[in-house]
């Protein structure tokens, strides 16, 4: 059993060979980063729980907390961005795909902060810079306010309350919006059953017979879902019968993922998955520790470049997101919170058959950025 569990492991990313995790790949890589966020993630979740995960939100929150660093404390976050630095850039967003990022700093009004360091933030990251009292229940419903903007409504709040210790709150919120290429049929979505972890349940089923870009491997599926006039598309990842997504996940690395994608192929595909619609909560302390993000979190954190007075330590981060899959498209957004607290310890004939009736993987990316990741184990 366990030998097969290790080839069918192998056989969802088409390697030849598998029984240890995936090397680290080279310095620089936005894809390694994301999946190595969205294992971490996955790993920290409570058993049989979904997750949805944004590893671009949780970039863009985490370079503006790295260019505020020093010492080991820069180190860790570095190596935990694998090199990168998410700056603000072009997202593709179009007449038929809205896709937008927004960053936000809020200082306390008895709280310094380096000039240069607001000067990097504004003019680099584009971030909008707030001092306000955080002792005013104002401010959270500012910062609030400025979450829902940023996302449509879908995220209605950055936090539920401010530590009398807070003294800096750095956030990113993305937003993502587009239809599908080929839409599904409404008429055709039925109710059917998803054989999920802690059982079955009845689930709206969605279904289009099509082409596709497809592959498959000793069991395993993975499928092309298209945005319209778009680079970007969503991946869905379906392991082998009887496997959970859990067991495959450790073995999806940077080159594992690229050669899954480069086994893609036009098919004509009958294709079926369920709607979605989930919001998700999750402190992500115990996932950056995971992924060797410790100093920043103790009473040896040096934050001296983001100011002088301290010492500093990071409180929380934190992740909220949205996602809603629909015959339509998909509408998804994420909001990224850093709290930081001054405290002085802390073929047409040949026709394929893809339901998505069992645990599922998915990704939503363009050949630069996974946007969003999701681990769907019950509905």
């Amino acid at each position: 059993m366990k030998k097969y569990m290790l080839m069918a492991a192998m056989a969802i990313m088409g390697l030849s060979s598998c029984g240890q995790t995936q090397p680290q790949p080279s310095e620089g890589s936005r894809t390694d980063f994301a999946l190595s966020f969205f294992k971490a993630v996955s790993s920290s979740a409570k058993p049989g729980e979904n997750v949805v995960a944004s590893p671009y939100s949780a970039g863009v929150a985490l370079s503006m907390l790295t260019e505020g660093a020093a010492g080991q404390t820069k180190v860790e976050l570095d190596n935990a961005l694998n090199g990168c630095l998410f700056m603000p850039e072009p997202m593709g967003d179009s007449e038929t795909v809205t896709v937008k990022s927004a960053n936000s700093i809020w200082i306390s009004d008895n709280f310094s902060v380096r000039n240069r360091f607001v000067a990097h933030m504004e003019d680099d990251f584009k971030a909008d810079v707030e001092v306000m009292d955080f002792a005013d229940p104002a401010t959270l419903q500012s910062m609030n306010r400025w979450c829902a903007d940023n996302t449509d409504g879908k995220i209605t709040k950055i936090k539920d309350s401010l530590s009398p210790n807070n003294v800096m709150i750095l956030a990113n919120a993305l937003y993502f919006k587009a239809s599908w290429e080929n839409q599904f049929d409404p008429k055709a979505t039925q109710e059917e059953t998803f054989h999920g972890r802690s059982g079955d349940t009845e689930v709206k089923m969605m279904y289009r017979k099509g082409a596709y870009e497809y592959m498959e491997y000793q069991g395993c599926q993975m499928i092309k879902l298209p945005y319209l006039d778009s680079e970007y598309a969503m991946y869905v990842v379906l392991p082998p019968a009887g496997m959970d997504p859990e067991t495959v996940l450790p073995y999806i690395g940077e080159s594992v993922y690229n050669m899954a994608m480069g086994m893609l192929k036009p098919e004509q595909v009958r294709f079926s998955m369920p709607k979605v619609r989930l919001e998700t909560s999750m402190n992500l302390n115990k996932t950056l520790g995971k992924m060797g993000v410790k100093t920043a979190f103790t009473g040896a954190a040096d934050f001296k470049e983001i100011s002088v007075s301290g010492p500093l330590v990071l409180d929380e981060v934190a992740q909220n997101c949205y996602i809603d899959i629909t015959e339509s498209g998909t509408e998804a957004a994420a909001v990224t919170s850093a709290a930081i607290s001054l405290t002085s310890l802390r073929p047409q004939e040949n026709v394929k058959t893809m339901k998505v009736d069992r645990p599922y993987i998915f990704f939503i990316a363009d050949s630069e950025n996974i946007l969003f990741t999701g681990k769907i184990l019950n509905l």
